[in-house]
C-alpha cells in the first residue's frame, strides 16, 4: 500500500467510525427516552425498560443496530490502515518509524488514544516505504554465462 493509500483508508475509517457512533448513540438515546417505559425492578433495586413494540422502537432499534456495525467495520478498516502503514514502514531500512508504529498501536489496542496519535503523526508526517528500495530478499545473483562443454 501507498501512503496515500493508507491515509485514504484511514481517515475513510475515522469518517465511518464518527457516523456510526453517533447514528448509533442518538438512535439508542431516543429508543431509551420514547420507545418505552421505565418500571421499578421487583427486586426494588433500579429499574426495568418495558418496551413499546411498535414502529418506532424497531426503527430505533435497526438504526442503532446499523450504526453501531458501522463503527465496528470502520474499526477494522483502521485496523487494515495501521497493518498497511506497518508494512510500508517496514521497507525502509531505518526502522524507526516501523517500531513506534508497531509498538504504539499495540499500546491503541488497549489505550486507543496512543494509536491514534501514532496513526496521526504517520499521516502527517511518516515517510512512504513504497518509494524505497526493497530491504527484504536476496541479492540478485551475477549473470553467468555457461560455456559449452564437449
Amino acid at each position: 500500500m501507498t501512503k496515500s493509500t493508507i491515509t485514504r483508508t484511514w481517515i475513510a475509517g475515522l469518517v465511518v467510525l464518527a457516523t456510526g457512533l453517533v447514528v448509533g448513540g442518538i438512535s439508542l438515546g431516543l429508543m431509551l427516552a420514547y420507545g418505552g417505559t421505565f418500571t421499578a425492578a421487583p427486586g426494588g433495586d433500579g429499574y426495568d425498560f418495558v418496551p413499546r413494540t411498535d414502529n418506532f422502537f424497531w426503527t430505533t432499534v435497526g438504526f442503532a443496530v446499523l450504526g453501531f456495525t458501522a463503527a465496528v467495520v470502520s474499526g477494522i478498516v483502521q485496523l487494515v490502515a495501521w497493518v498497511g502503514a506497518l508494512i510500508n514502514t517496514n521497507r525502509i531500512a531505518d526502522k524507526t518509524w516501523f517500531a513506534v508504529l508497531l509498538i504504539a498501536g499495540l499500546f491503541g489496542l488497549v489505550i486507543p488514544p496512543v494509536g491514534f496519535a501514532a496513526m496521526l503523526a504517520y499521516v502527517v508526517a511518516g515517510p512512504d516505504g513504497m518509494l524505497a528500495q526493497p530491504t527484504i530478499g536476496m541479492p540478485a545473483a551475477p549473470r553467468t554465462t555457461l560455456a559449452p562443454t564437449s
